[in-house]
């Protein structure tokens, strides 16, 4: 078992097959590693050990005997497991389970309104130092009214008052909690935000999301509020007193029923994100074109973008040509690799390799709908490069793009939609960071030990990610949520690479409806890339990271180079056995039989021309390797150069930041070069120069 379960590691992270395939590979009738070890085992060491006739060989013999079968046995299930497709549930299991999560959902419940009744029992008593608690957990209690226990703890900063049925506070409130800077209010009863709030001096961030808030009096806002969550609820007017609140740096509205963003929130210059999806503003606001900070913007299904989203909707359907069939694709319902608001990912399979599939729900997220984001991922990967530069990126080793791919879409027998896209192996792609924090408010976090880059990680990111977000942009997509932790990196030494995800705060924009629009769009995504790049330059460790050298290969006579950098792999024989471009496989032991004594001569004849071929060739290939040497302070000269970047795109003044992400990536290309010298920048350009003549395109067209 642990010698199959390492092939199967192996195997799987080497080439990315699902385990079905791998188990064919390994297991299958013919020609397999099992096949081959089994055979001979059978054939040759048991009847070998059984004629020497001592008890002990024949127990052991026995037991080998045995042994083969049970893992024979296993091994036939394996390979038929895949090929069983899951039952439909009857509708008796599906109650039976029903009456369990309504049974575990109760026994929660009791659960945490003993540690809710614990806790106000130790505060009654005394048990609980007054004086030095701080930070107080109630939630999902069931609390009806407020506990007047809580408000002895004069040194409370926060609170949580989540999941209750809580519909107002006590008068005094602000007066016995004057210390108070965090309170969360989510998924309670209330209809309006308590006007005892606007007293707090001291109160930063309040969460009402998914109440039932109609009403948000002038004076329930205090001005010293930075974070303000009011989404999912029924909102339609927004008092004039959120314009008082200078320190504003973080604010939610999405899924209310607001008409209009009021012309004082243009006082609010700190504001940095906004979320405003879901609601039902016709115009525009005017005020937001001229915000400083405003980085992180999700306005998506509201009327003044709806034209946009139904011609990107109409859009992403073209996009992704290739539908499949869900029953297809070997998934498992029960096993799924997360959830959102937005849909469920699960780990699936098609055309033998392992992928991720996303199924869509009907309802809508926190930031918008369902459709937007599977409109925004169906086209994030819609190319508008031509065939030469793909070739180009190529040979230069890219990997062409900084966002998920989208290979395929399906419709479920329920009537969802999803899409199937390229899966990341979680044991090779990480978060590159942690959503923000109460003190970062906009800004992410990062591990104290695994968050320090090396140069030549910050540089993967910045381009695969700067690459990704303006093949975005051309395809009039606006990813809204540029953040570390929506970008997973996979931290090779010598080979990092990052890939830009999660689409669910994303709407759309078109150059010809509303230019000053567009333009706005970029302007805020070139500054959140810039507080990206700041955040991994903030934590870089002052090293290059990786080798101190690049590895190329120079095929002269196909115009033509194969850049991996150190991994280099000579593809001269393909799977079947035989040079690139023959039809046919020669292979003696196949083809001997009914030959003649001469044309088994010509056979061997042919077999051994065939490896002189190839052992030339890798020859051959071997003299064209070139080792070019780093600059050894290109490596800094690059960080000196993202960090001038870095501080242009954070610039207040929108008209410093770059008009489009094609200057953007031009800048992080320009960076690129300090970190590999001119040498290798020669060398790149004899490969395009190789790469137009066999296209036939003129050099100076650029």
């Amino acid at each position: 078992n642990v010698v199959f379960e390492t092939l199967h590691h192996i195997i799987s992270r080497e080439y990315h097959l699902s385990r079905a395939i791998i188990d064919r590979l390994i297991f299958g009738p013919q020609n397999s590693l099992f096949f081959v070890f089994a055979t001979t085992c059978m054939r040759h060491t048991v009847p070998g050990v059984w004629r020497r006739r001592r008890r002990r060989t024949r127990v052991w013999c026995v037991l080998v005997v045995v042994g083969f079968v049970v893992v024979a046995s296993s091994c036939a299930i394996g390979f038929l497991r895949p090929k069983i497709r899951p039952k439909e549930r009857s509708d008796a299991d599906g109650e039976e389970r029903r009456r369990r999560r309504e049974e575990h959902r109760w026994e929660s419940v009791a659960t945490m309104k003993e540690k809710c009744g614990k806790i106000l029992d130790r505060v009654r008593s005394g048990e609980l130092d007054v004086e030095s608690t701080t930070t107080l957990d109630v939630s999902d209690c069931g609390l009806e009214t407020f506990p007047e226990e809580i408000l002895r703890l004069k040194n409370l900063e926060f609170l949580n008052l989540g999941k209750n049925d809580l519909t107002d506070l006590p008068a005094s409130f602000a007066s016995e909690l004057p210390k108070l800077k965090i309170l969360f209010c989510l998924g309670n009863k209330f209809t309006k935000v308590p006007e005892v709030l606007g007293e707090m001096k001291n109160l930063f961030m309040l969460s009402f999301k998914a109440n039932k808030v109609r009403e948000v009096p002038e004076k329930s806002l205090s001005p010293s509020l930075g974070w303000l969550i009011l989404s999912d609820n029924e909102i339609e007017v927004l008092p004039e007193s959120l314009g008082d609140c200078l320190p504003m740096r973080k604010l939610m509205l999405a899924g209310n029923k607001i008409k209009q963003l009021p012309p004082f929130m243009s006082r609010l210059e700190n504001l940095e994100l906004l979320r405003a999806s879901d609601n039902r503003i016709e115009v525009f606001p005017e005020f937001l074109y001229q915000l400083p900070k405003l980085a992180w913007l999700a306005f998506a299904a509201n009327p003044c973008t709806e034209k946009a989203a139904m011609n990107a909707m109409e859009r992403g359907k073209r996009a992704v040509k290739r539908v499949v069939n869900f029953e297809d694709l070997g998934v498992d319902e029960e096993k799924p690799l997360g959830s959102g608001a937005s849909g469920t990912v699960y780990r699936g399979e098609m055309d033998g390799f392992n992928v991720a599939i996303k199924i869509y729900g009907n309802g809508k997220t926190s930031d918008g709908r369902p459709q937007d984001e599977m409109a925004a991922a169906s086209l994030a990967t819609t190319s508008h490069i031509t065939e030469v530069e793909q070739e180009e990126e190529e040979e230069e080793g890219s990997d062409g793009g900084g966002v998920i791919e989208t290979l395929a879409k399906f419709t479920t027998k329920d009537g969802k939609n999803g899409l199937v896209m390229e899966y990341l192996d979680p044991t090779d792609w990480k978060n590159l960071g942690n959503p923000p924090s109460f003190d970062s408010v906009t800004r992410d976090v990062f591990d104290k030990q695994k968050g320090k880059f090396t140069a030549r990680e910050i540089l993967a990111v910045a381009i695969n990610v700067a690459k990704g977000i303006n093949q975005l942009h051309k395809n009039g997509v606006c990813h809204g949520d540029i953040y570390a932790h929506n970008i997973l990196i996979d931290r090779d030494q010598d080979h990092p690479s990052a890939k830009l995800g999660d689409f669910g705060a994303a709407m759309f924009f078109d150059d010809n409806e509303n230019p000053r629009f567009s333009q706005m769009v970029r302007e805020n995504e070139a500054r959140a890339f810039g507080c990206l790049l700041d955040d991994m330059l903030m934590n870089y460790d002052g090293t290059r990271g990786g080798s101190d050298s690049v590895v190329m290969r120079e095929n002269s006579r196909a115009g033509q180079t194969d850049y991996t950098g150190d991994k280099i792999v000579f593809d001269i024989l393909d799977r079947s056995g035989r040079i690139r471009g023959q039809r046919t496989a020669i292979h003696g032991t196949l083809l001997s039989k009914g030959k003649t004594e001469e044309e088994l001569q010509e056979l061997e004849r042919k077999r051994k021309e065939m490896f002189k071929k190839a052992s030339e060739l890798r020859r051959e290939a071997a003299k064209e390797i070139v080792h070019i040497k780093l600059p050894e302070d290109g490596y800094e000269k690059t960080i000196s150069s993202l960090r001038q970047l870095a501080d242009e795109l954070m610039h207040p003044t929108r008209s410093v930041r770059p008009k489009n992400f094609d200057l953007v990536v031009e800048r992080v290309r320009e960076s690129e070069k300090f970190f590999y010298g001119d040498e290798y920048l020669k060398r790149i350009e004899k490969i395009k120069t190789s790469q137009r003549r066999r296209y036939d395109v003129d050099p100076t067209s650029e």
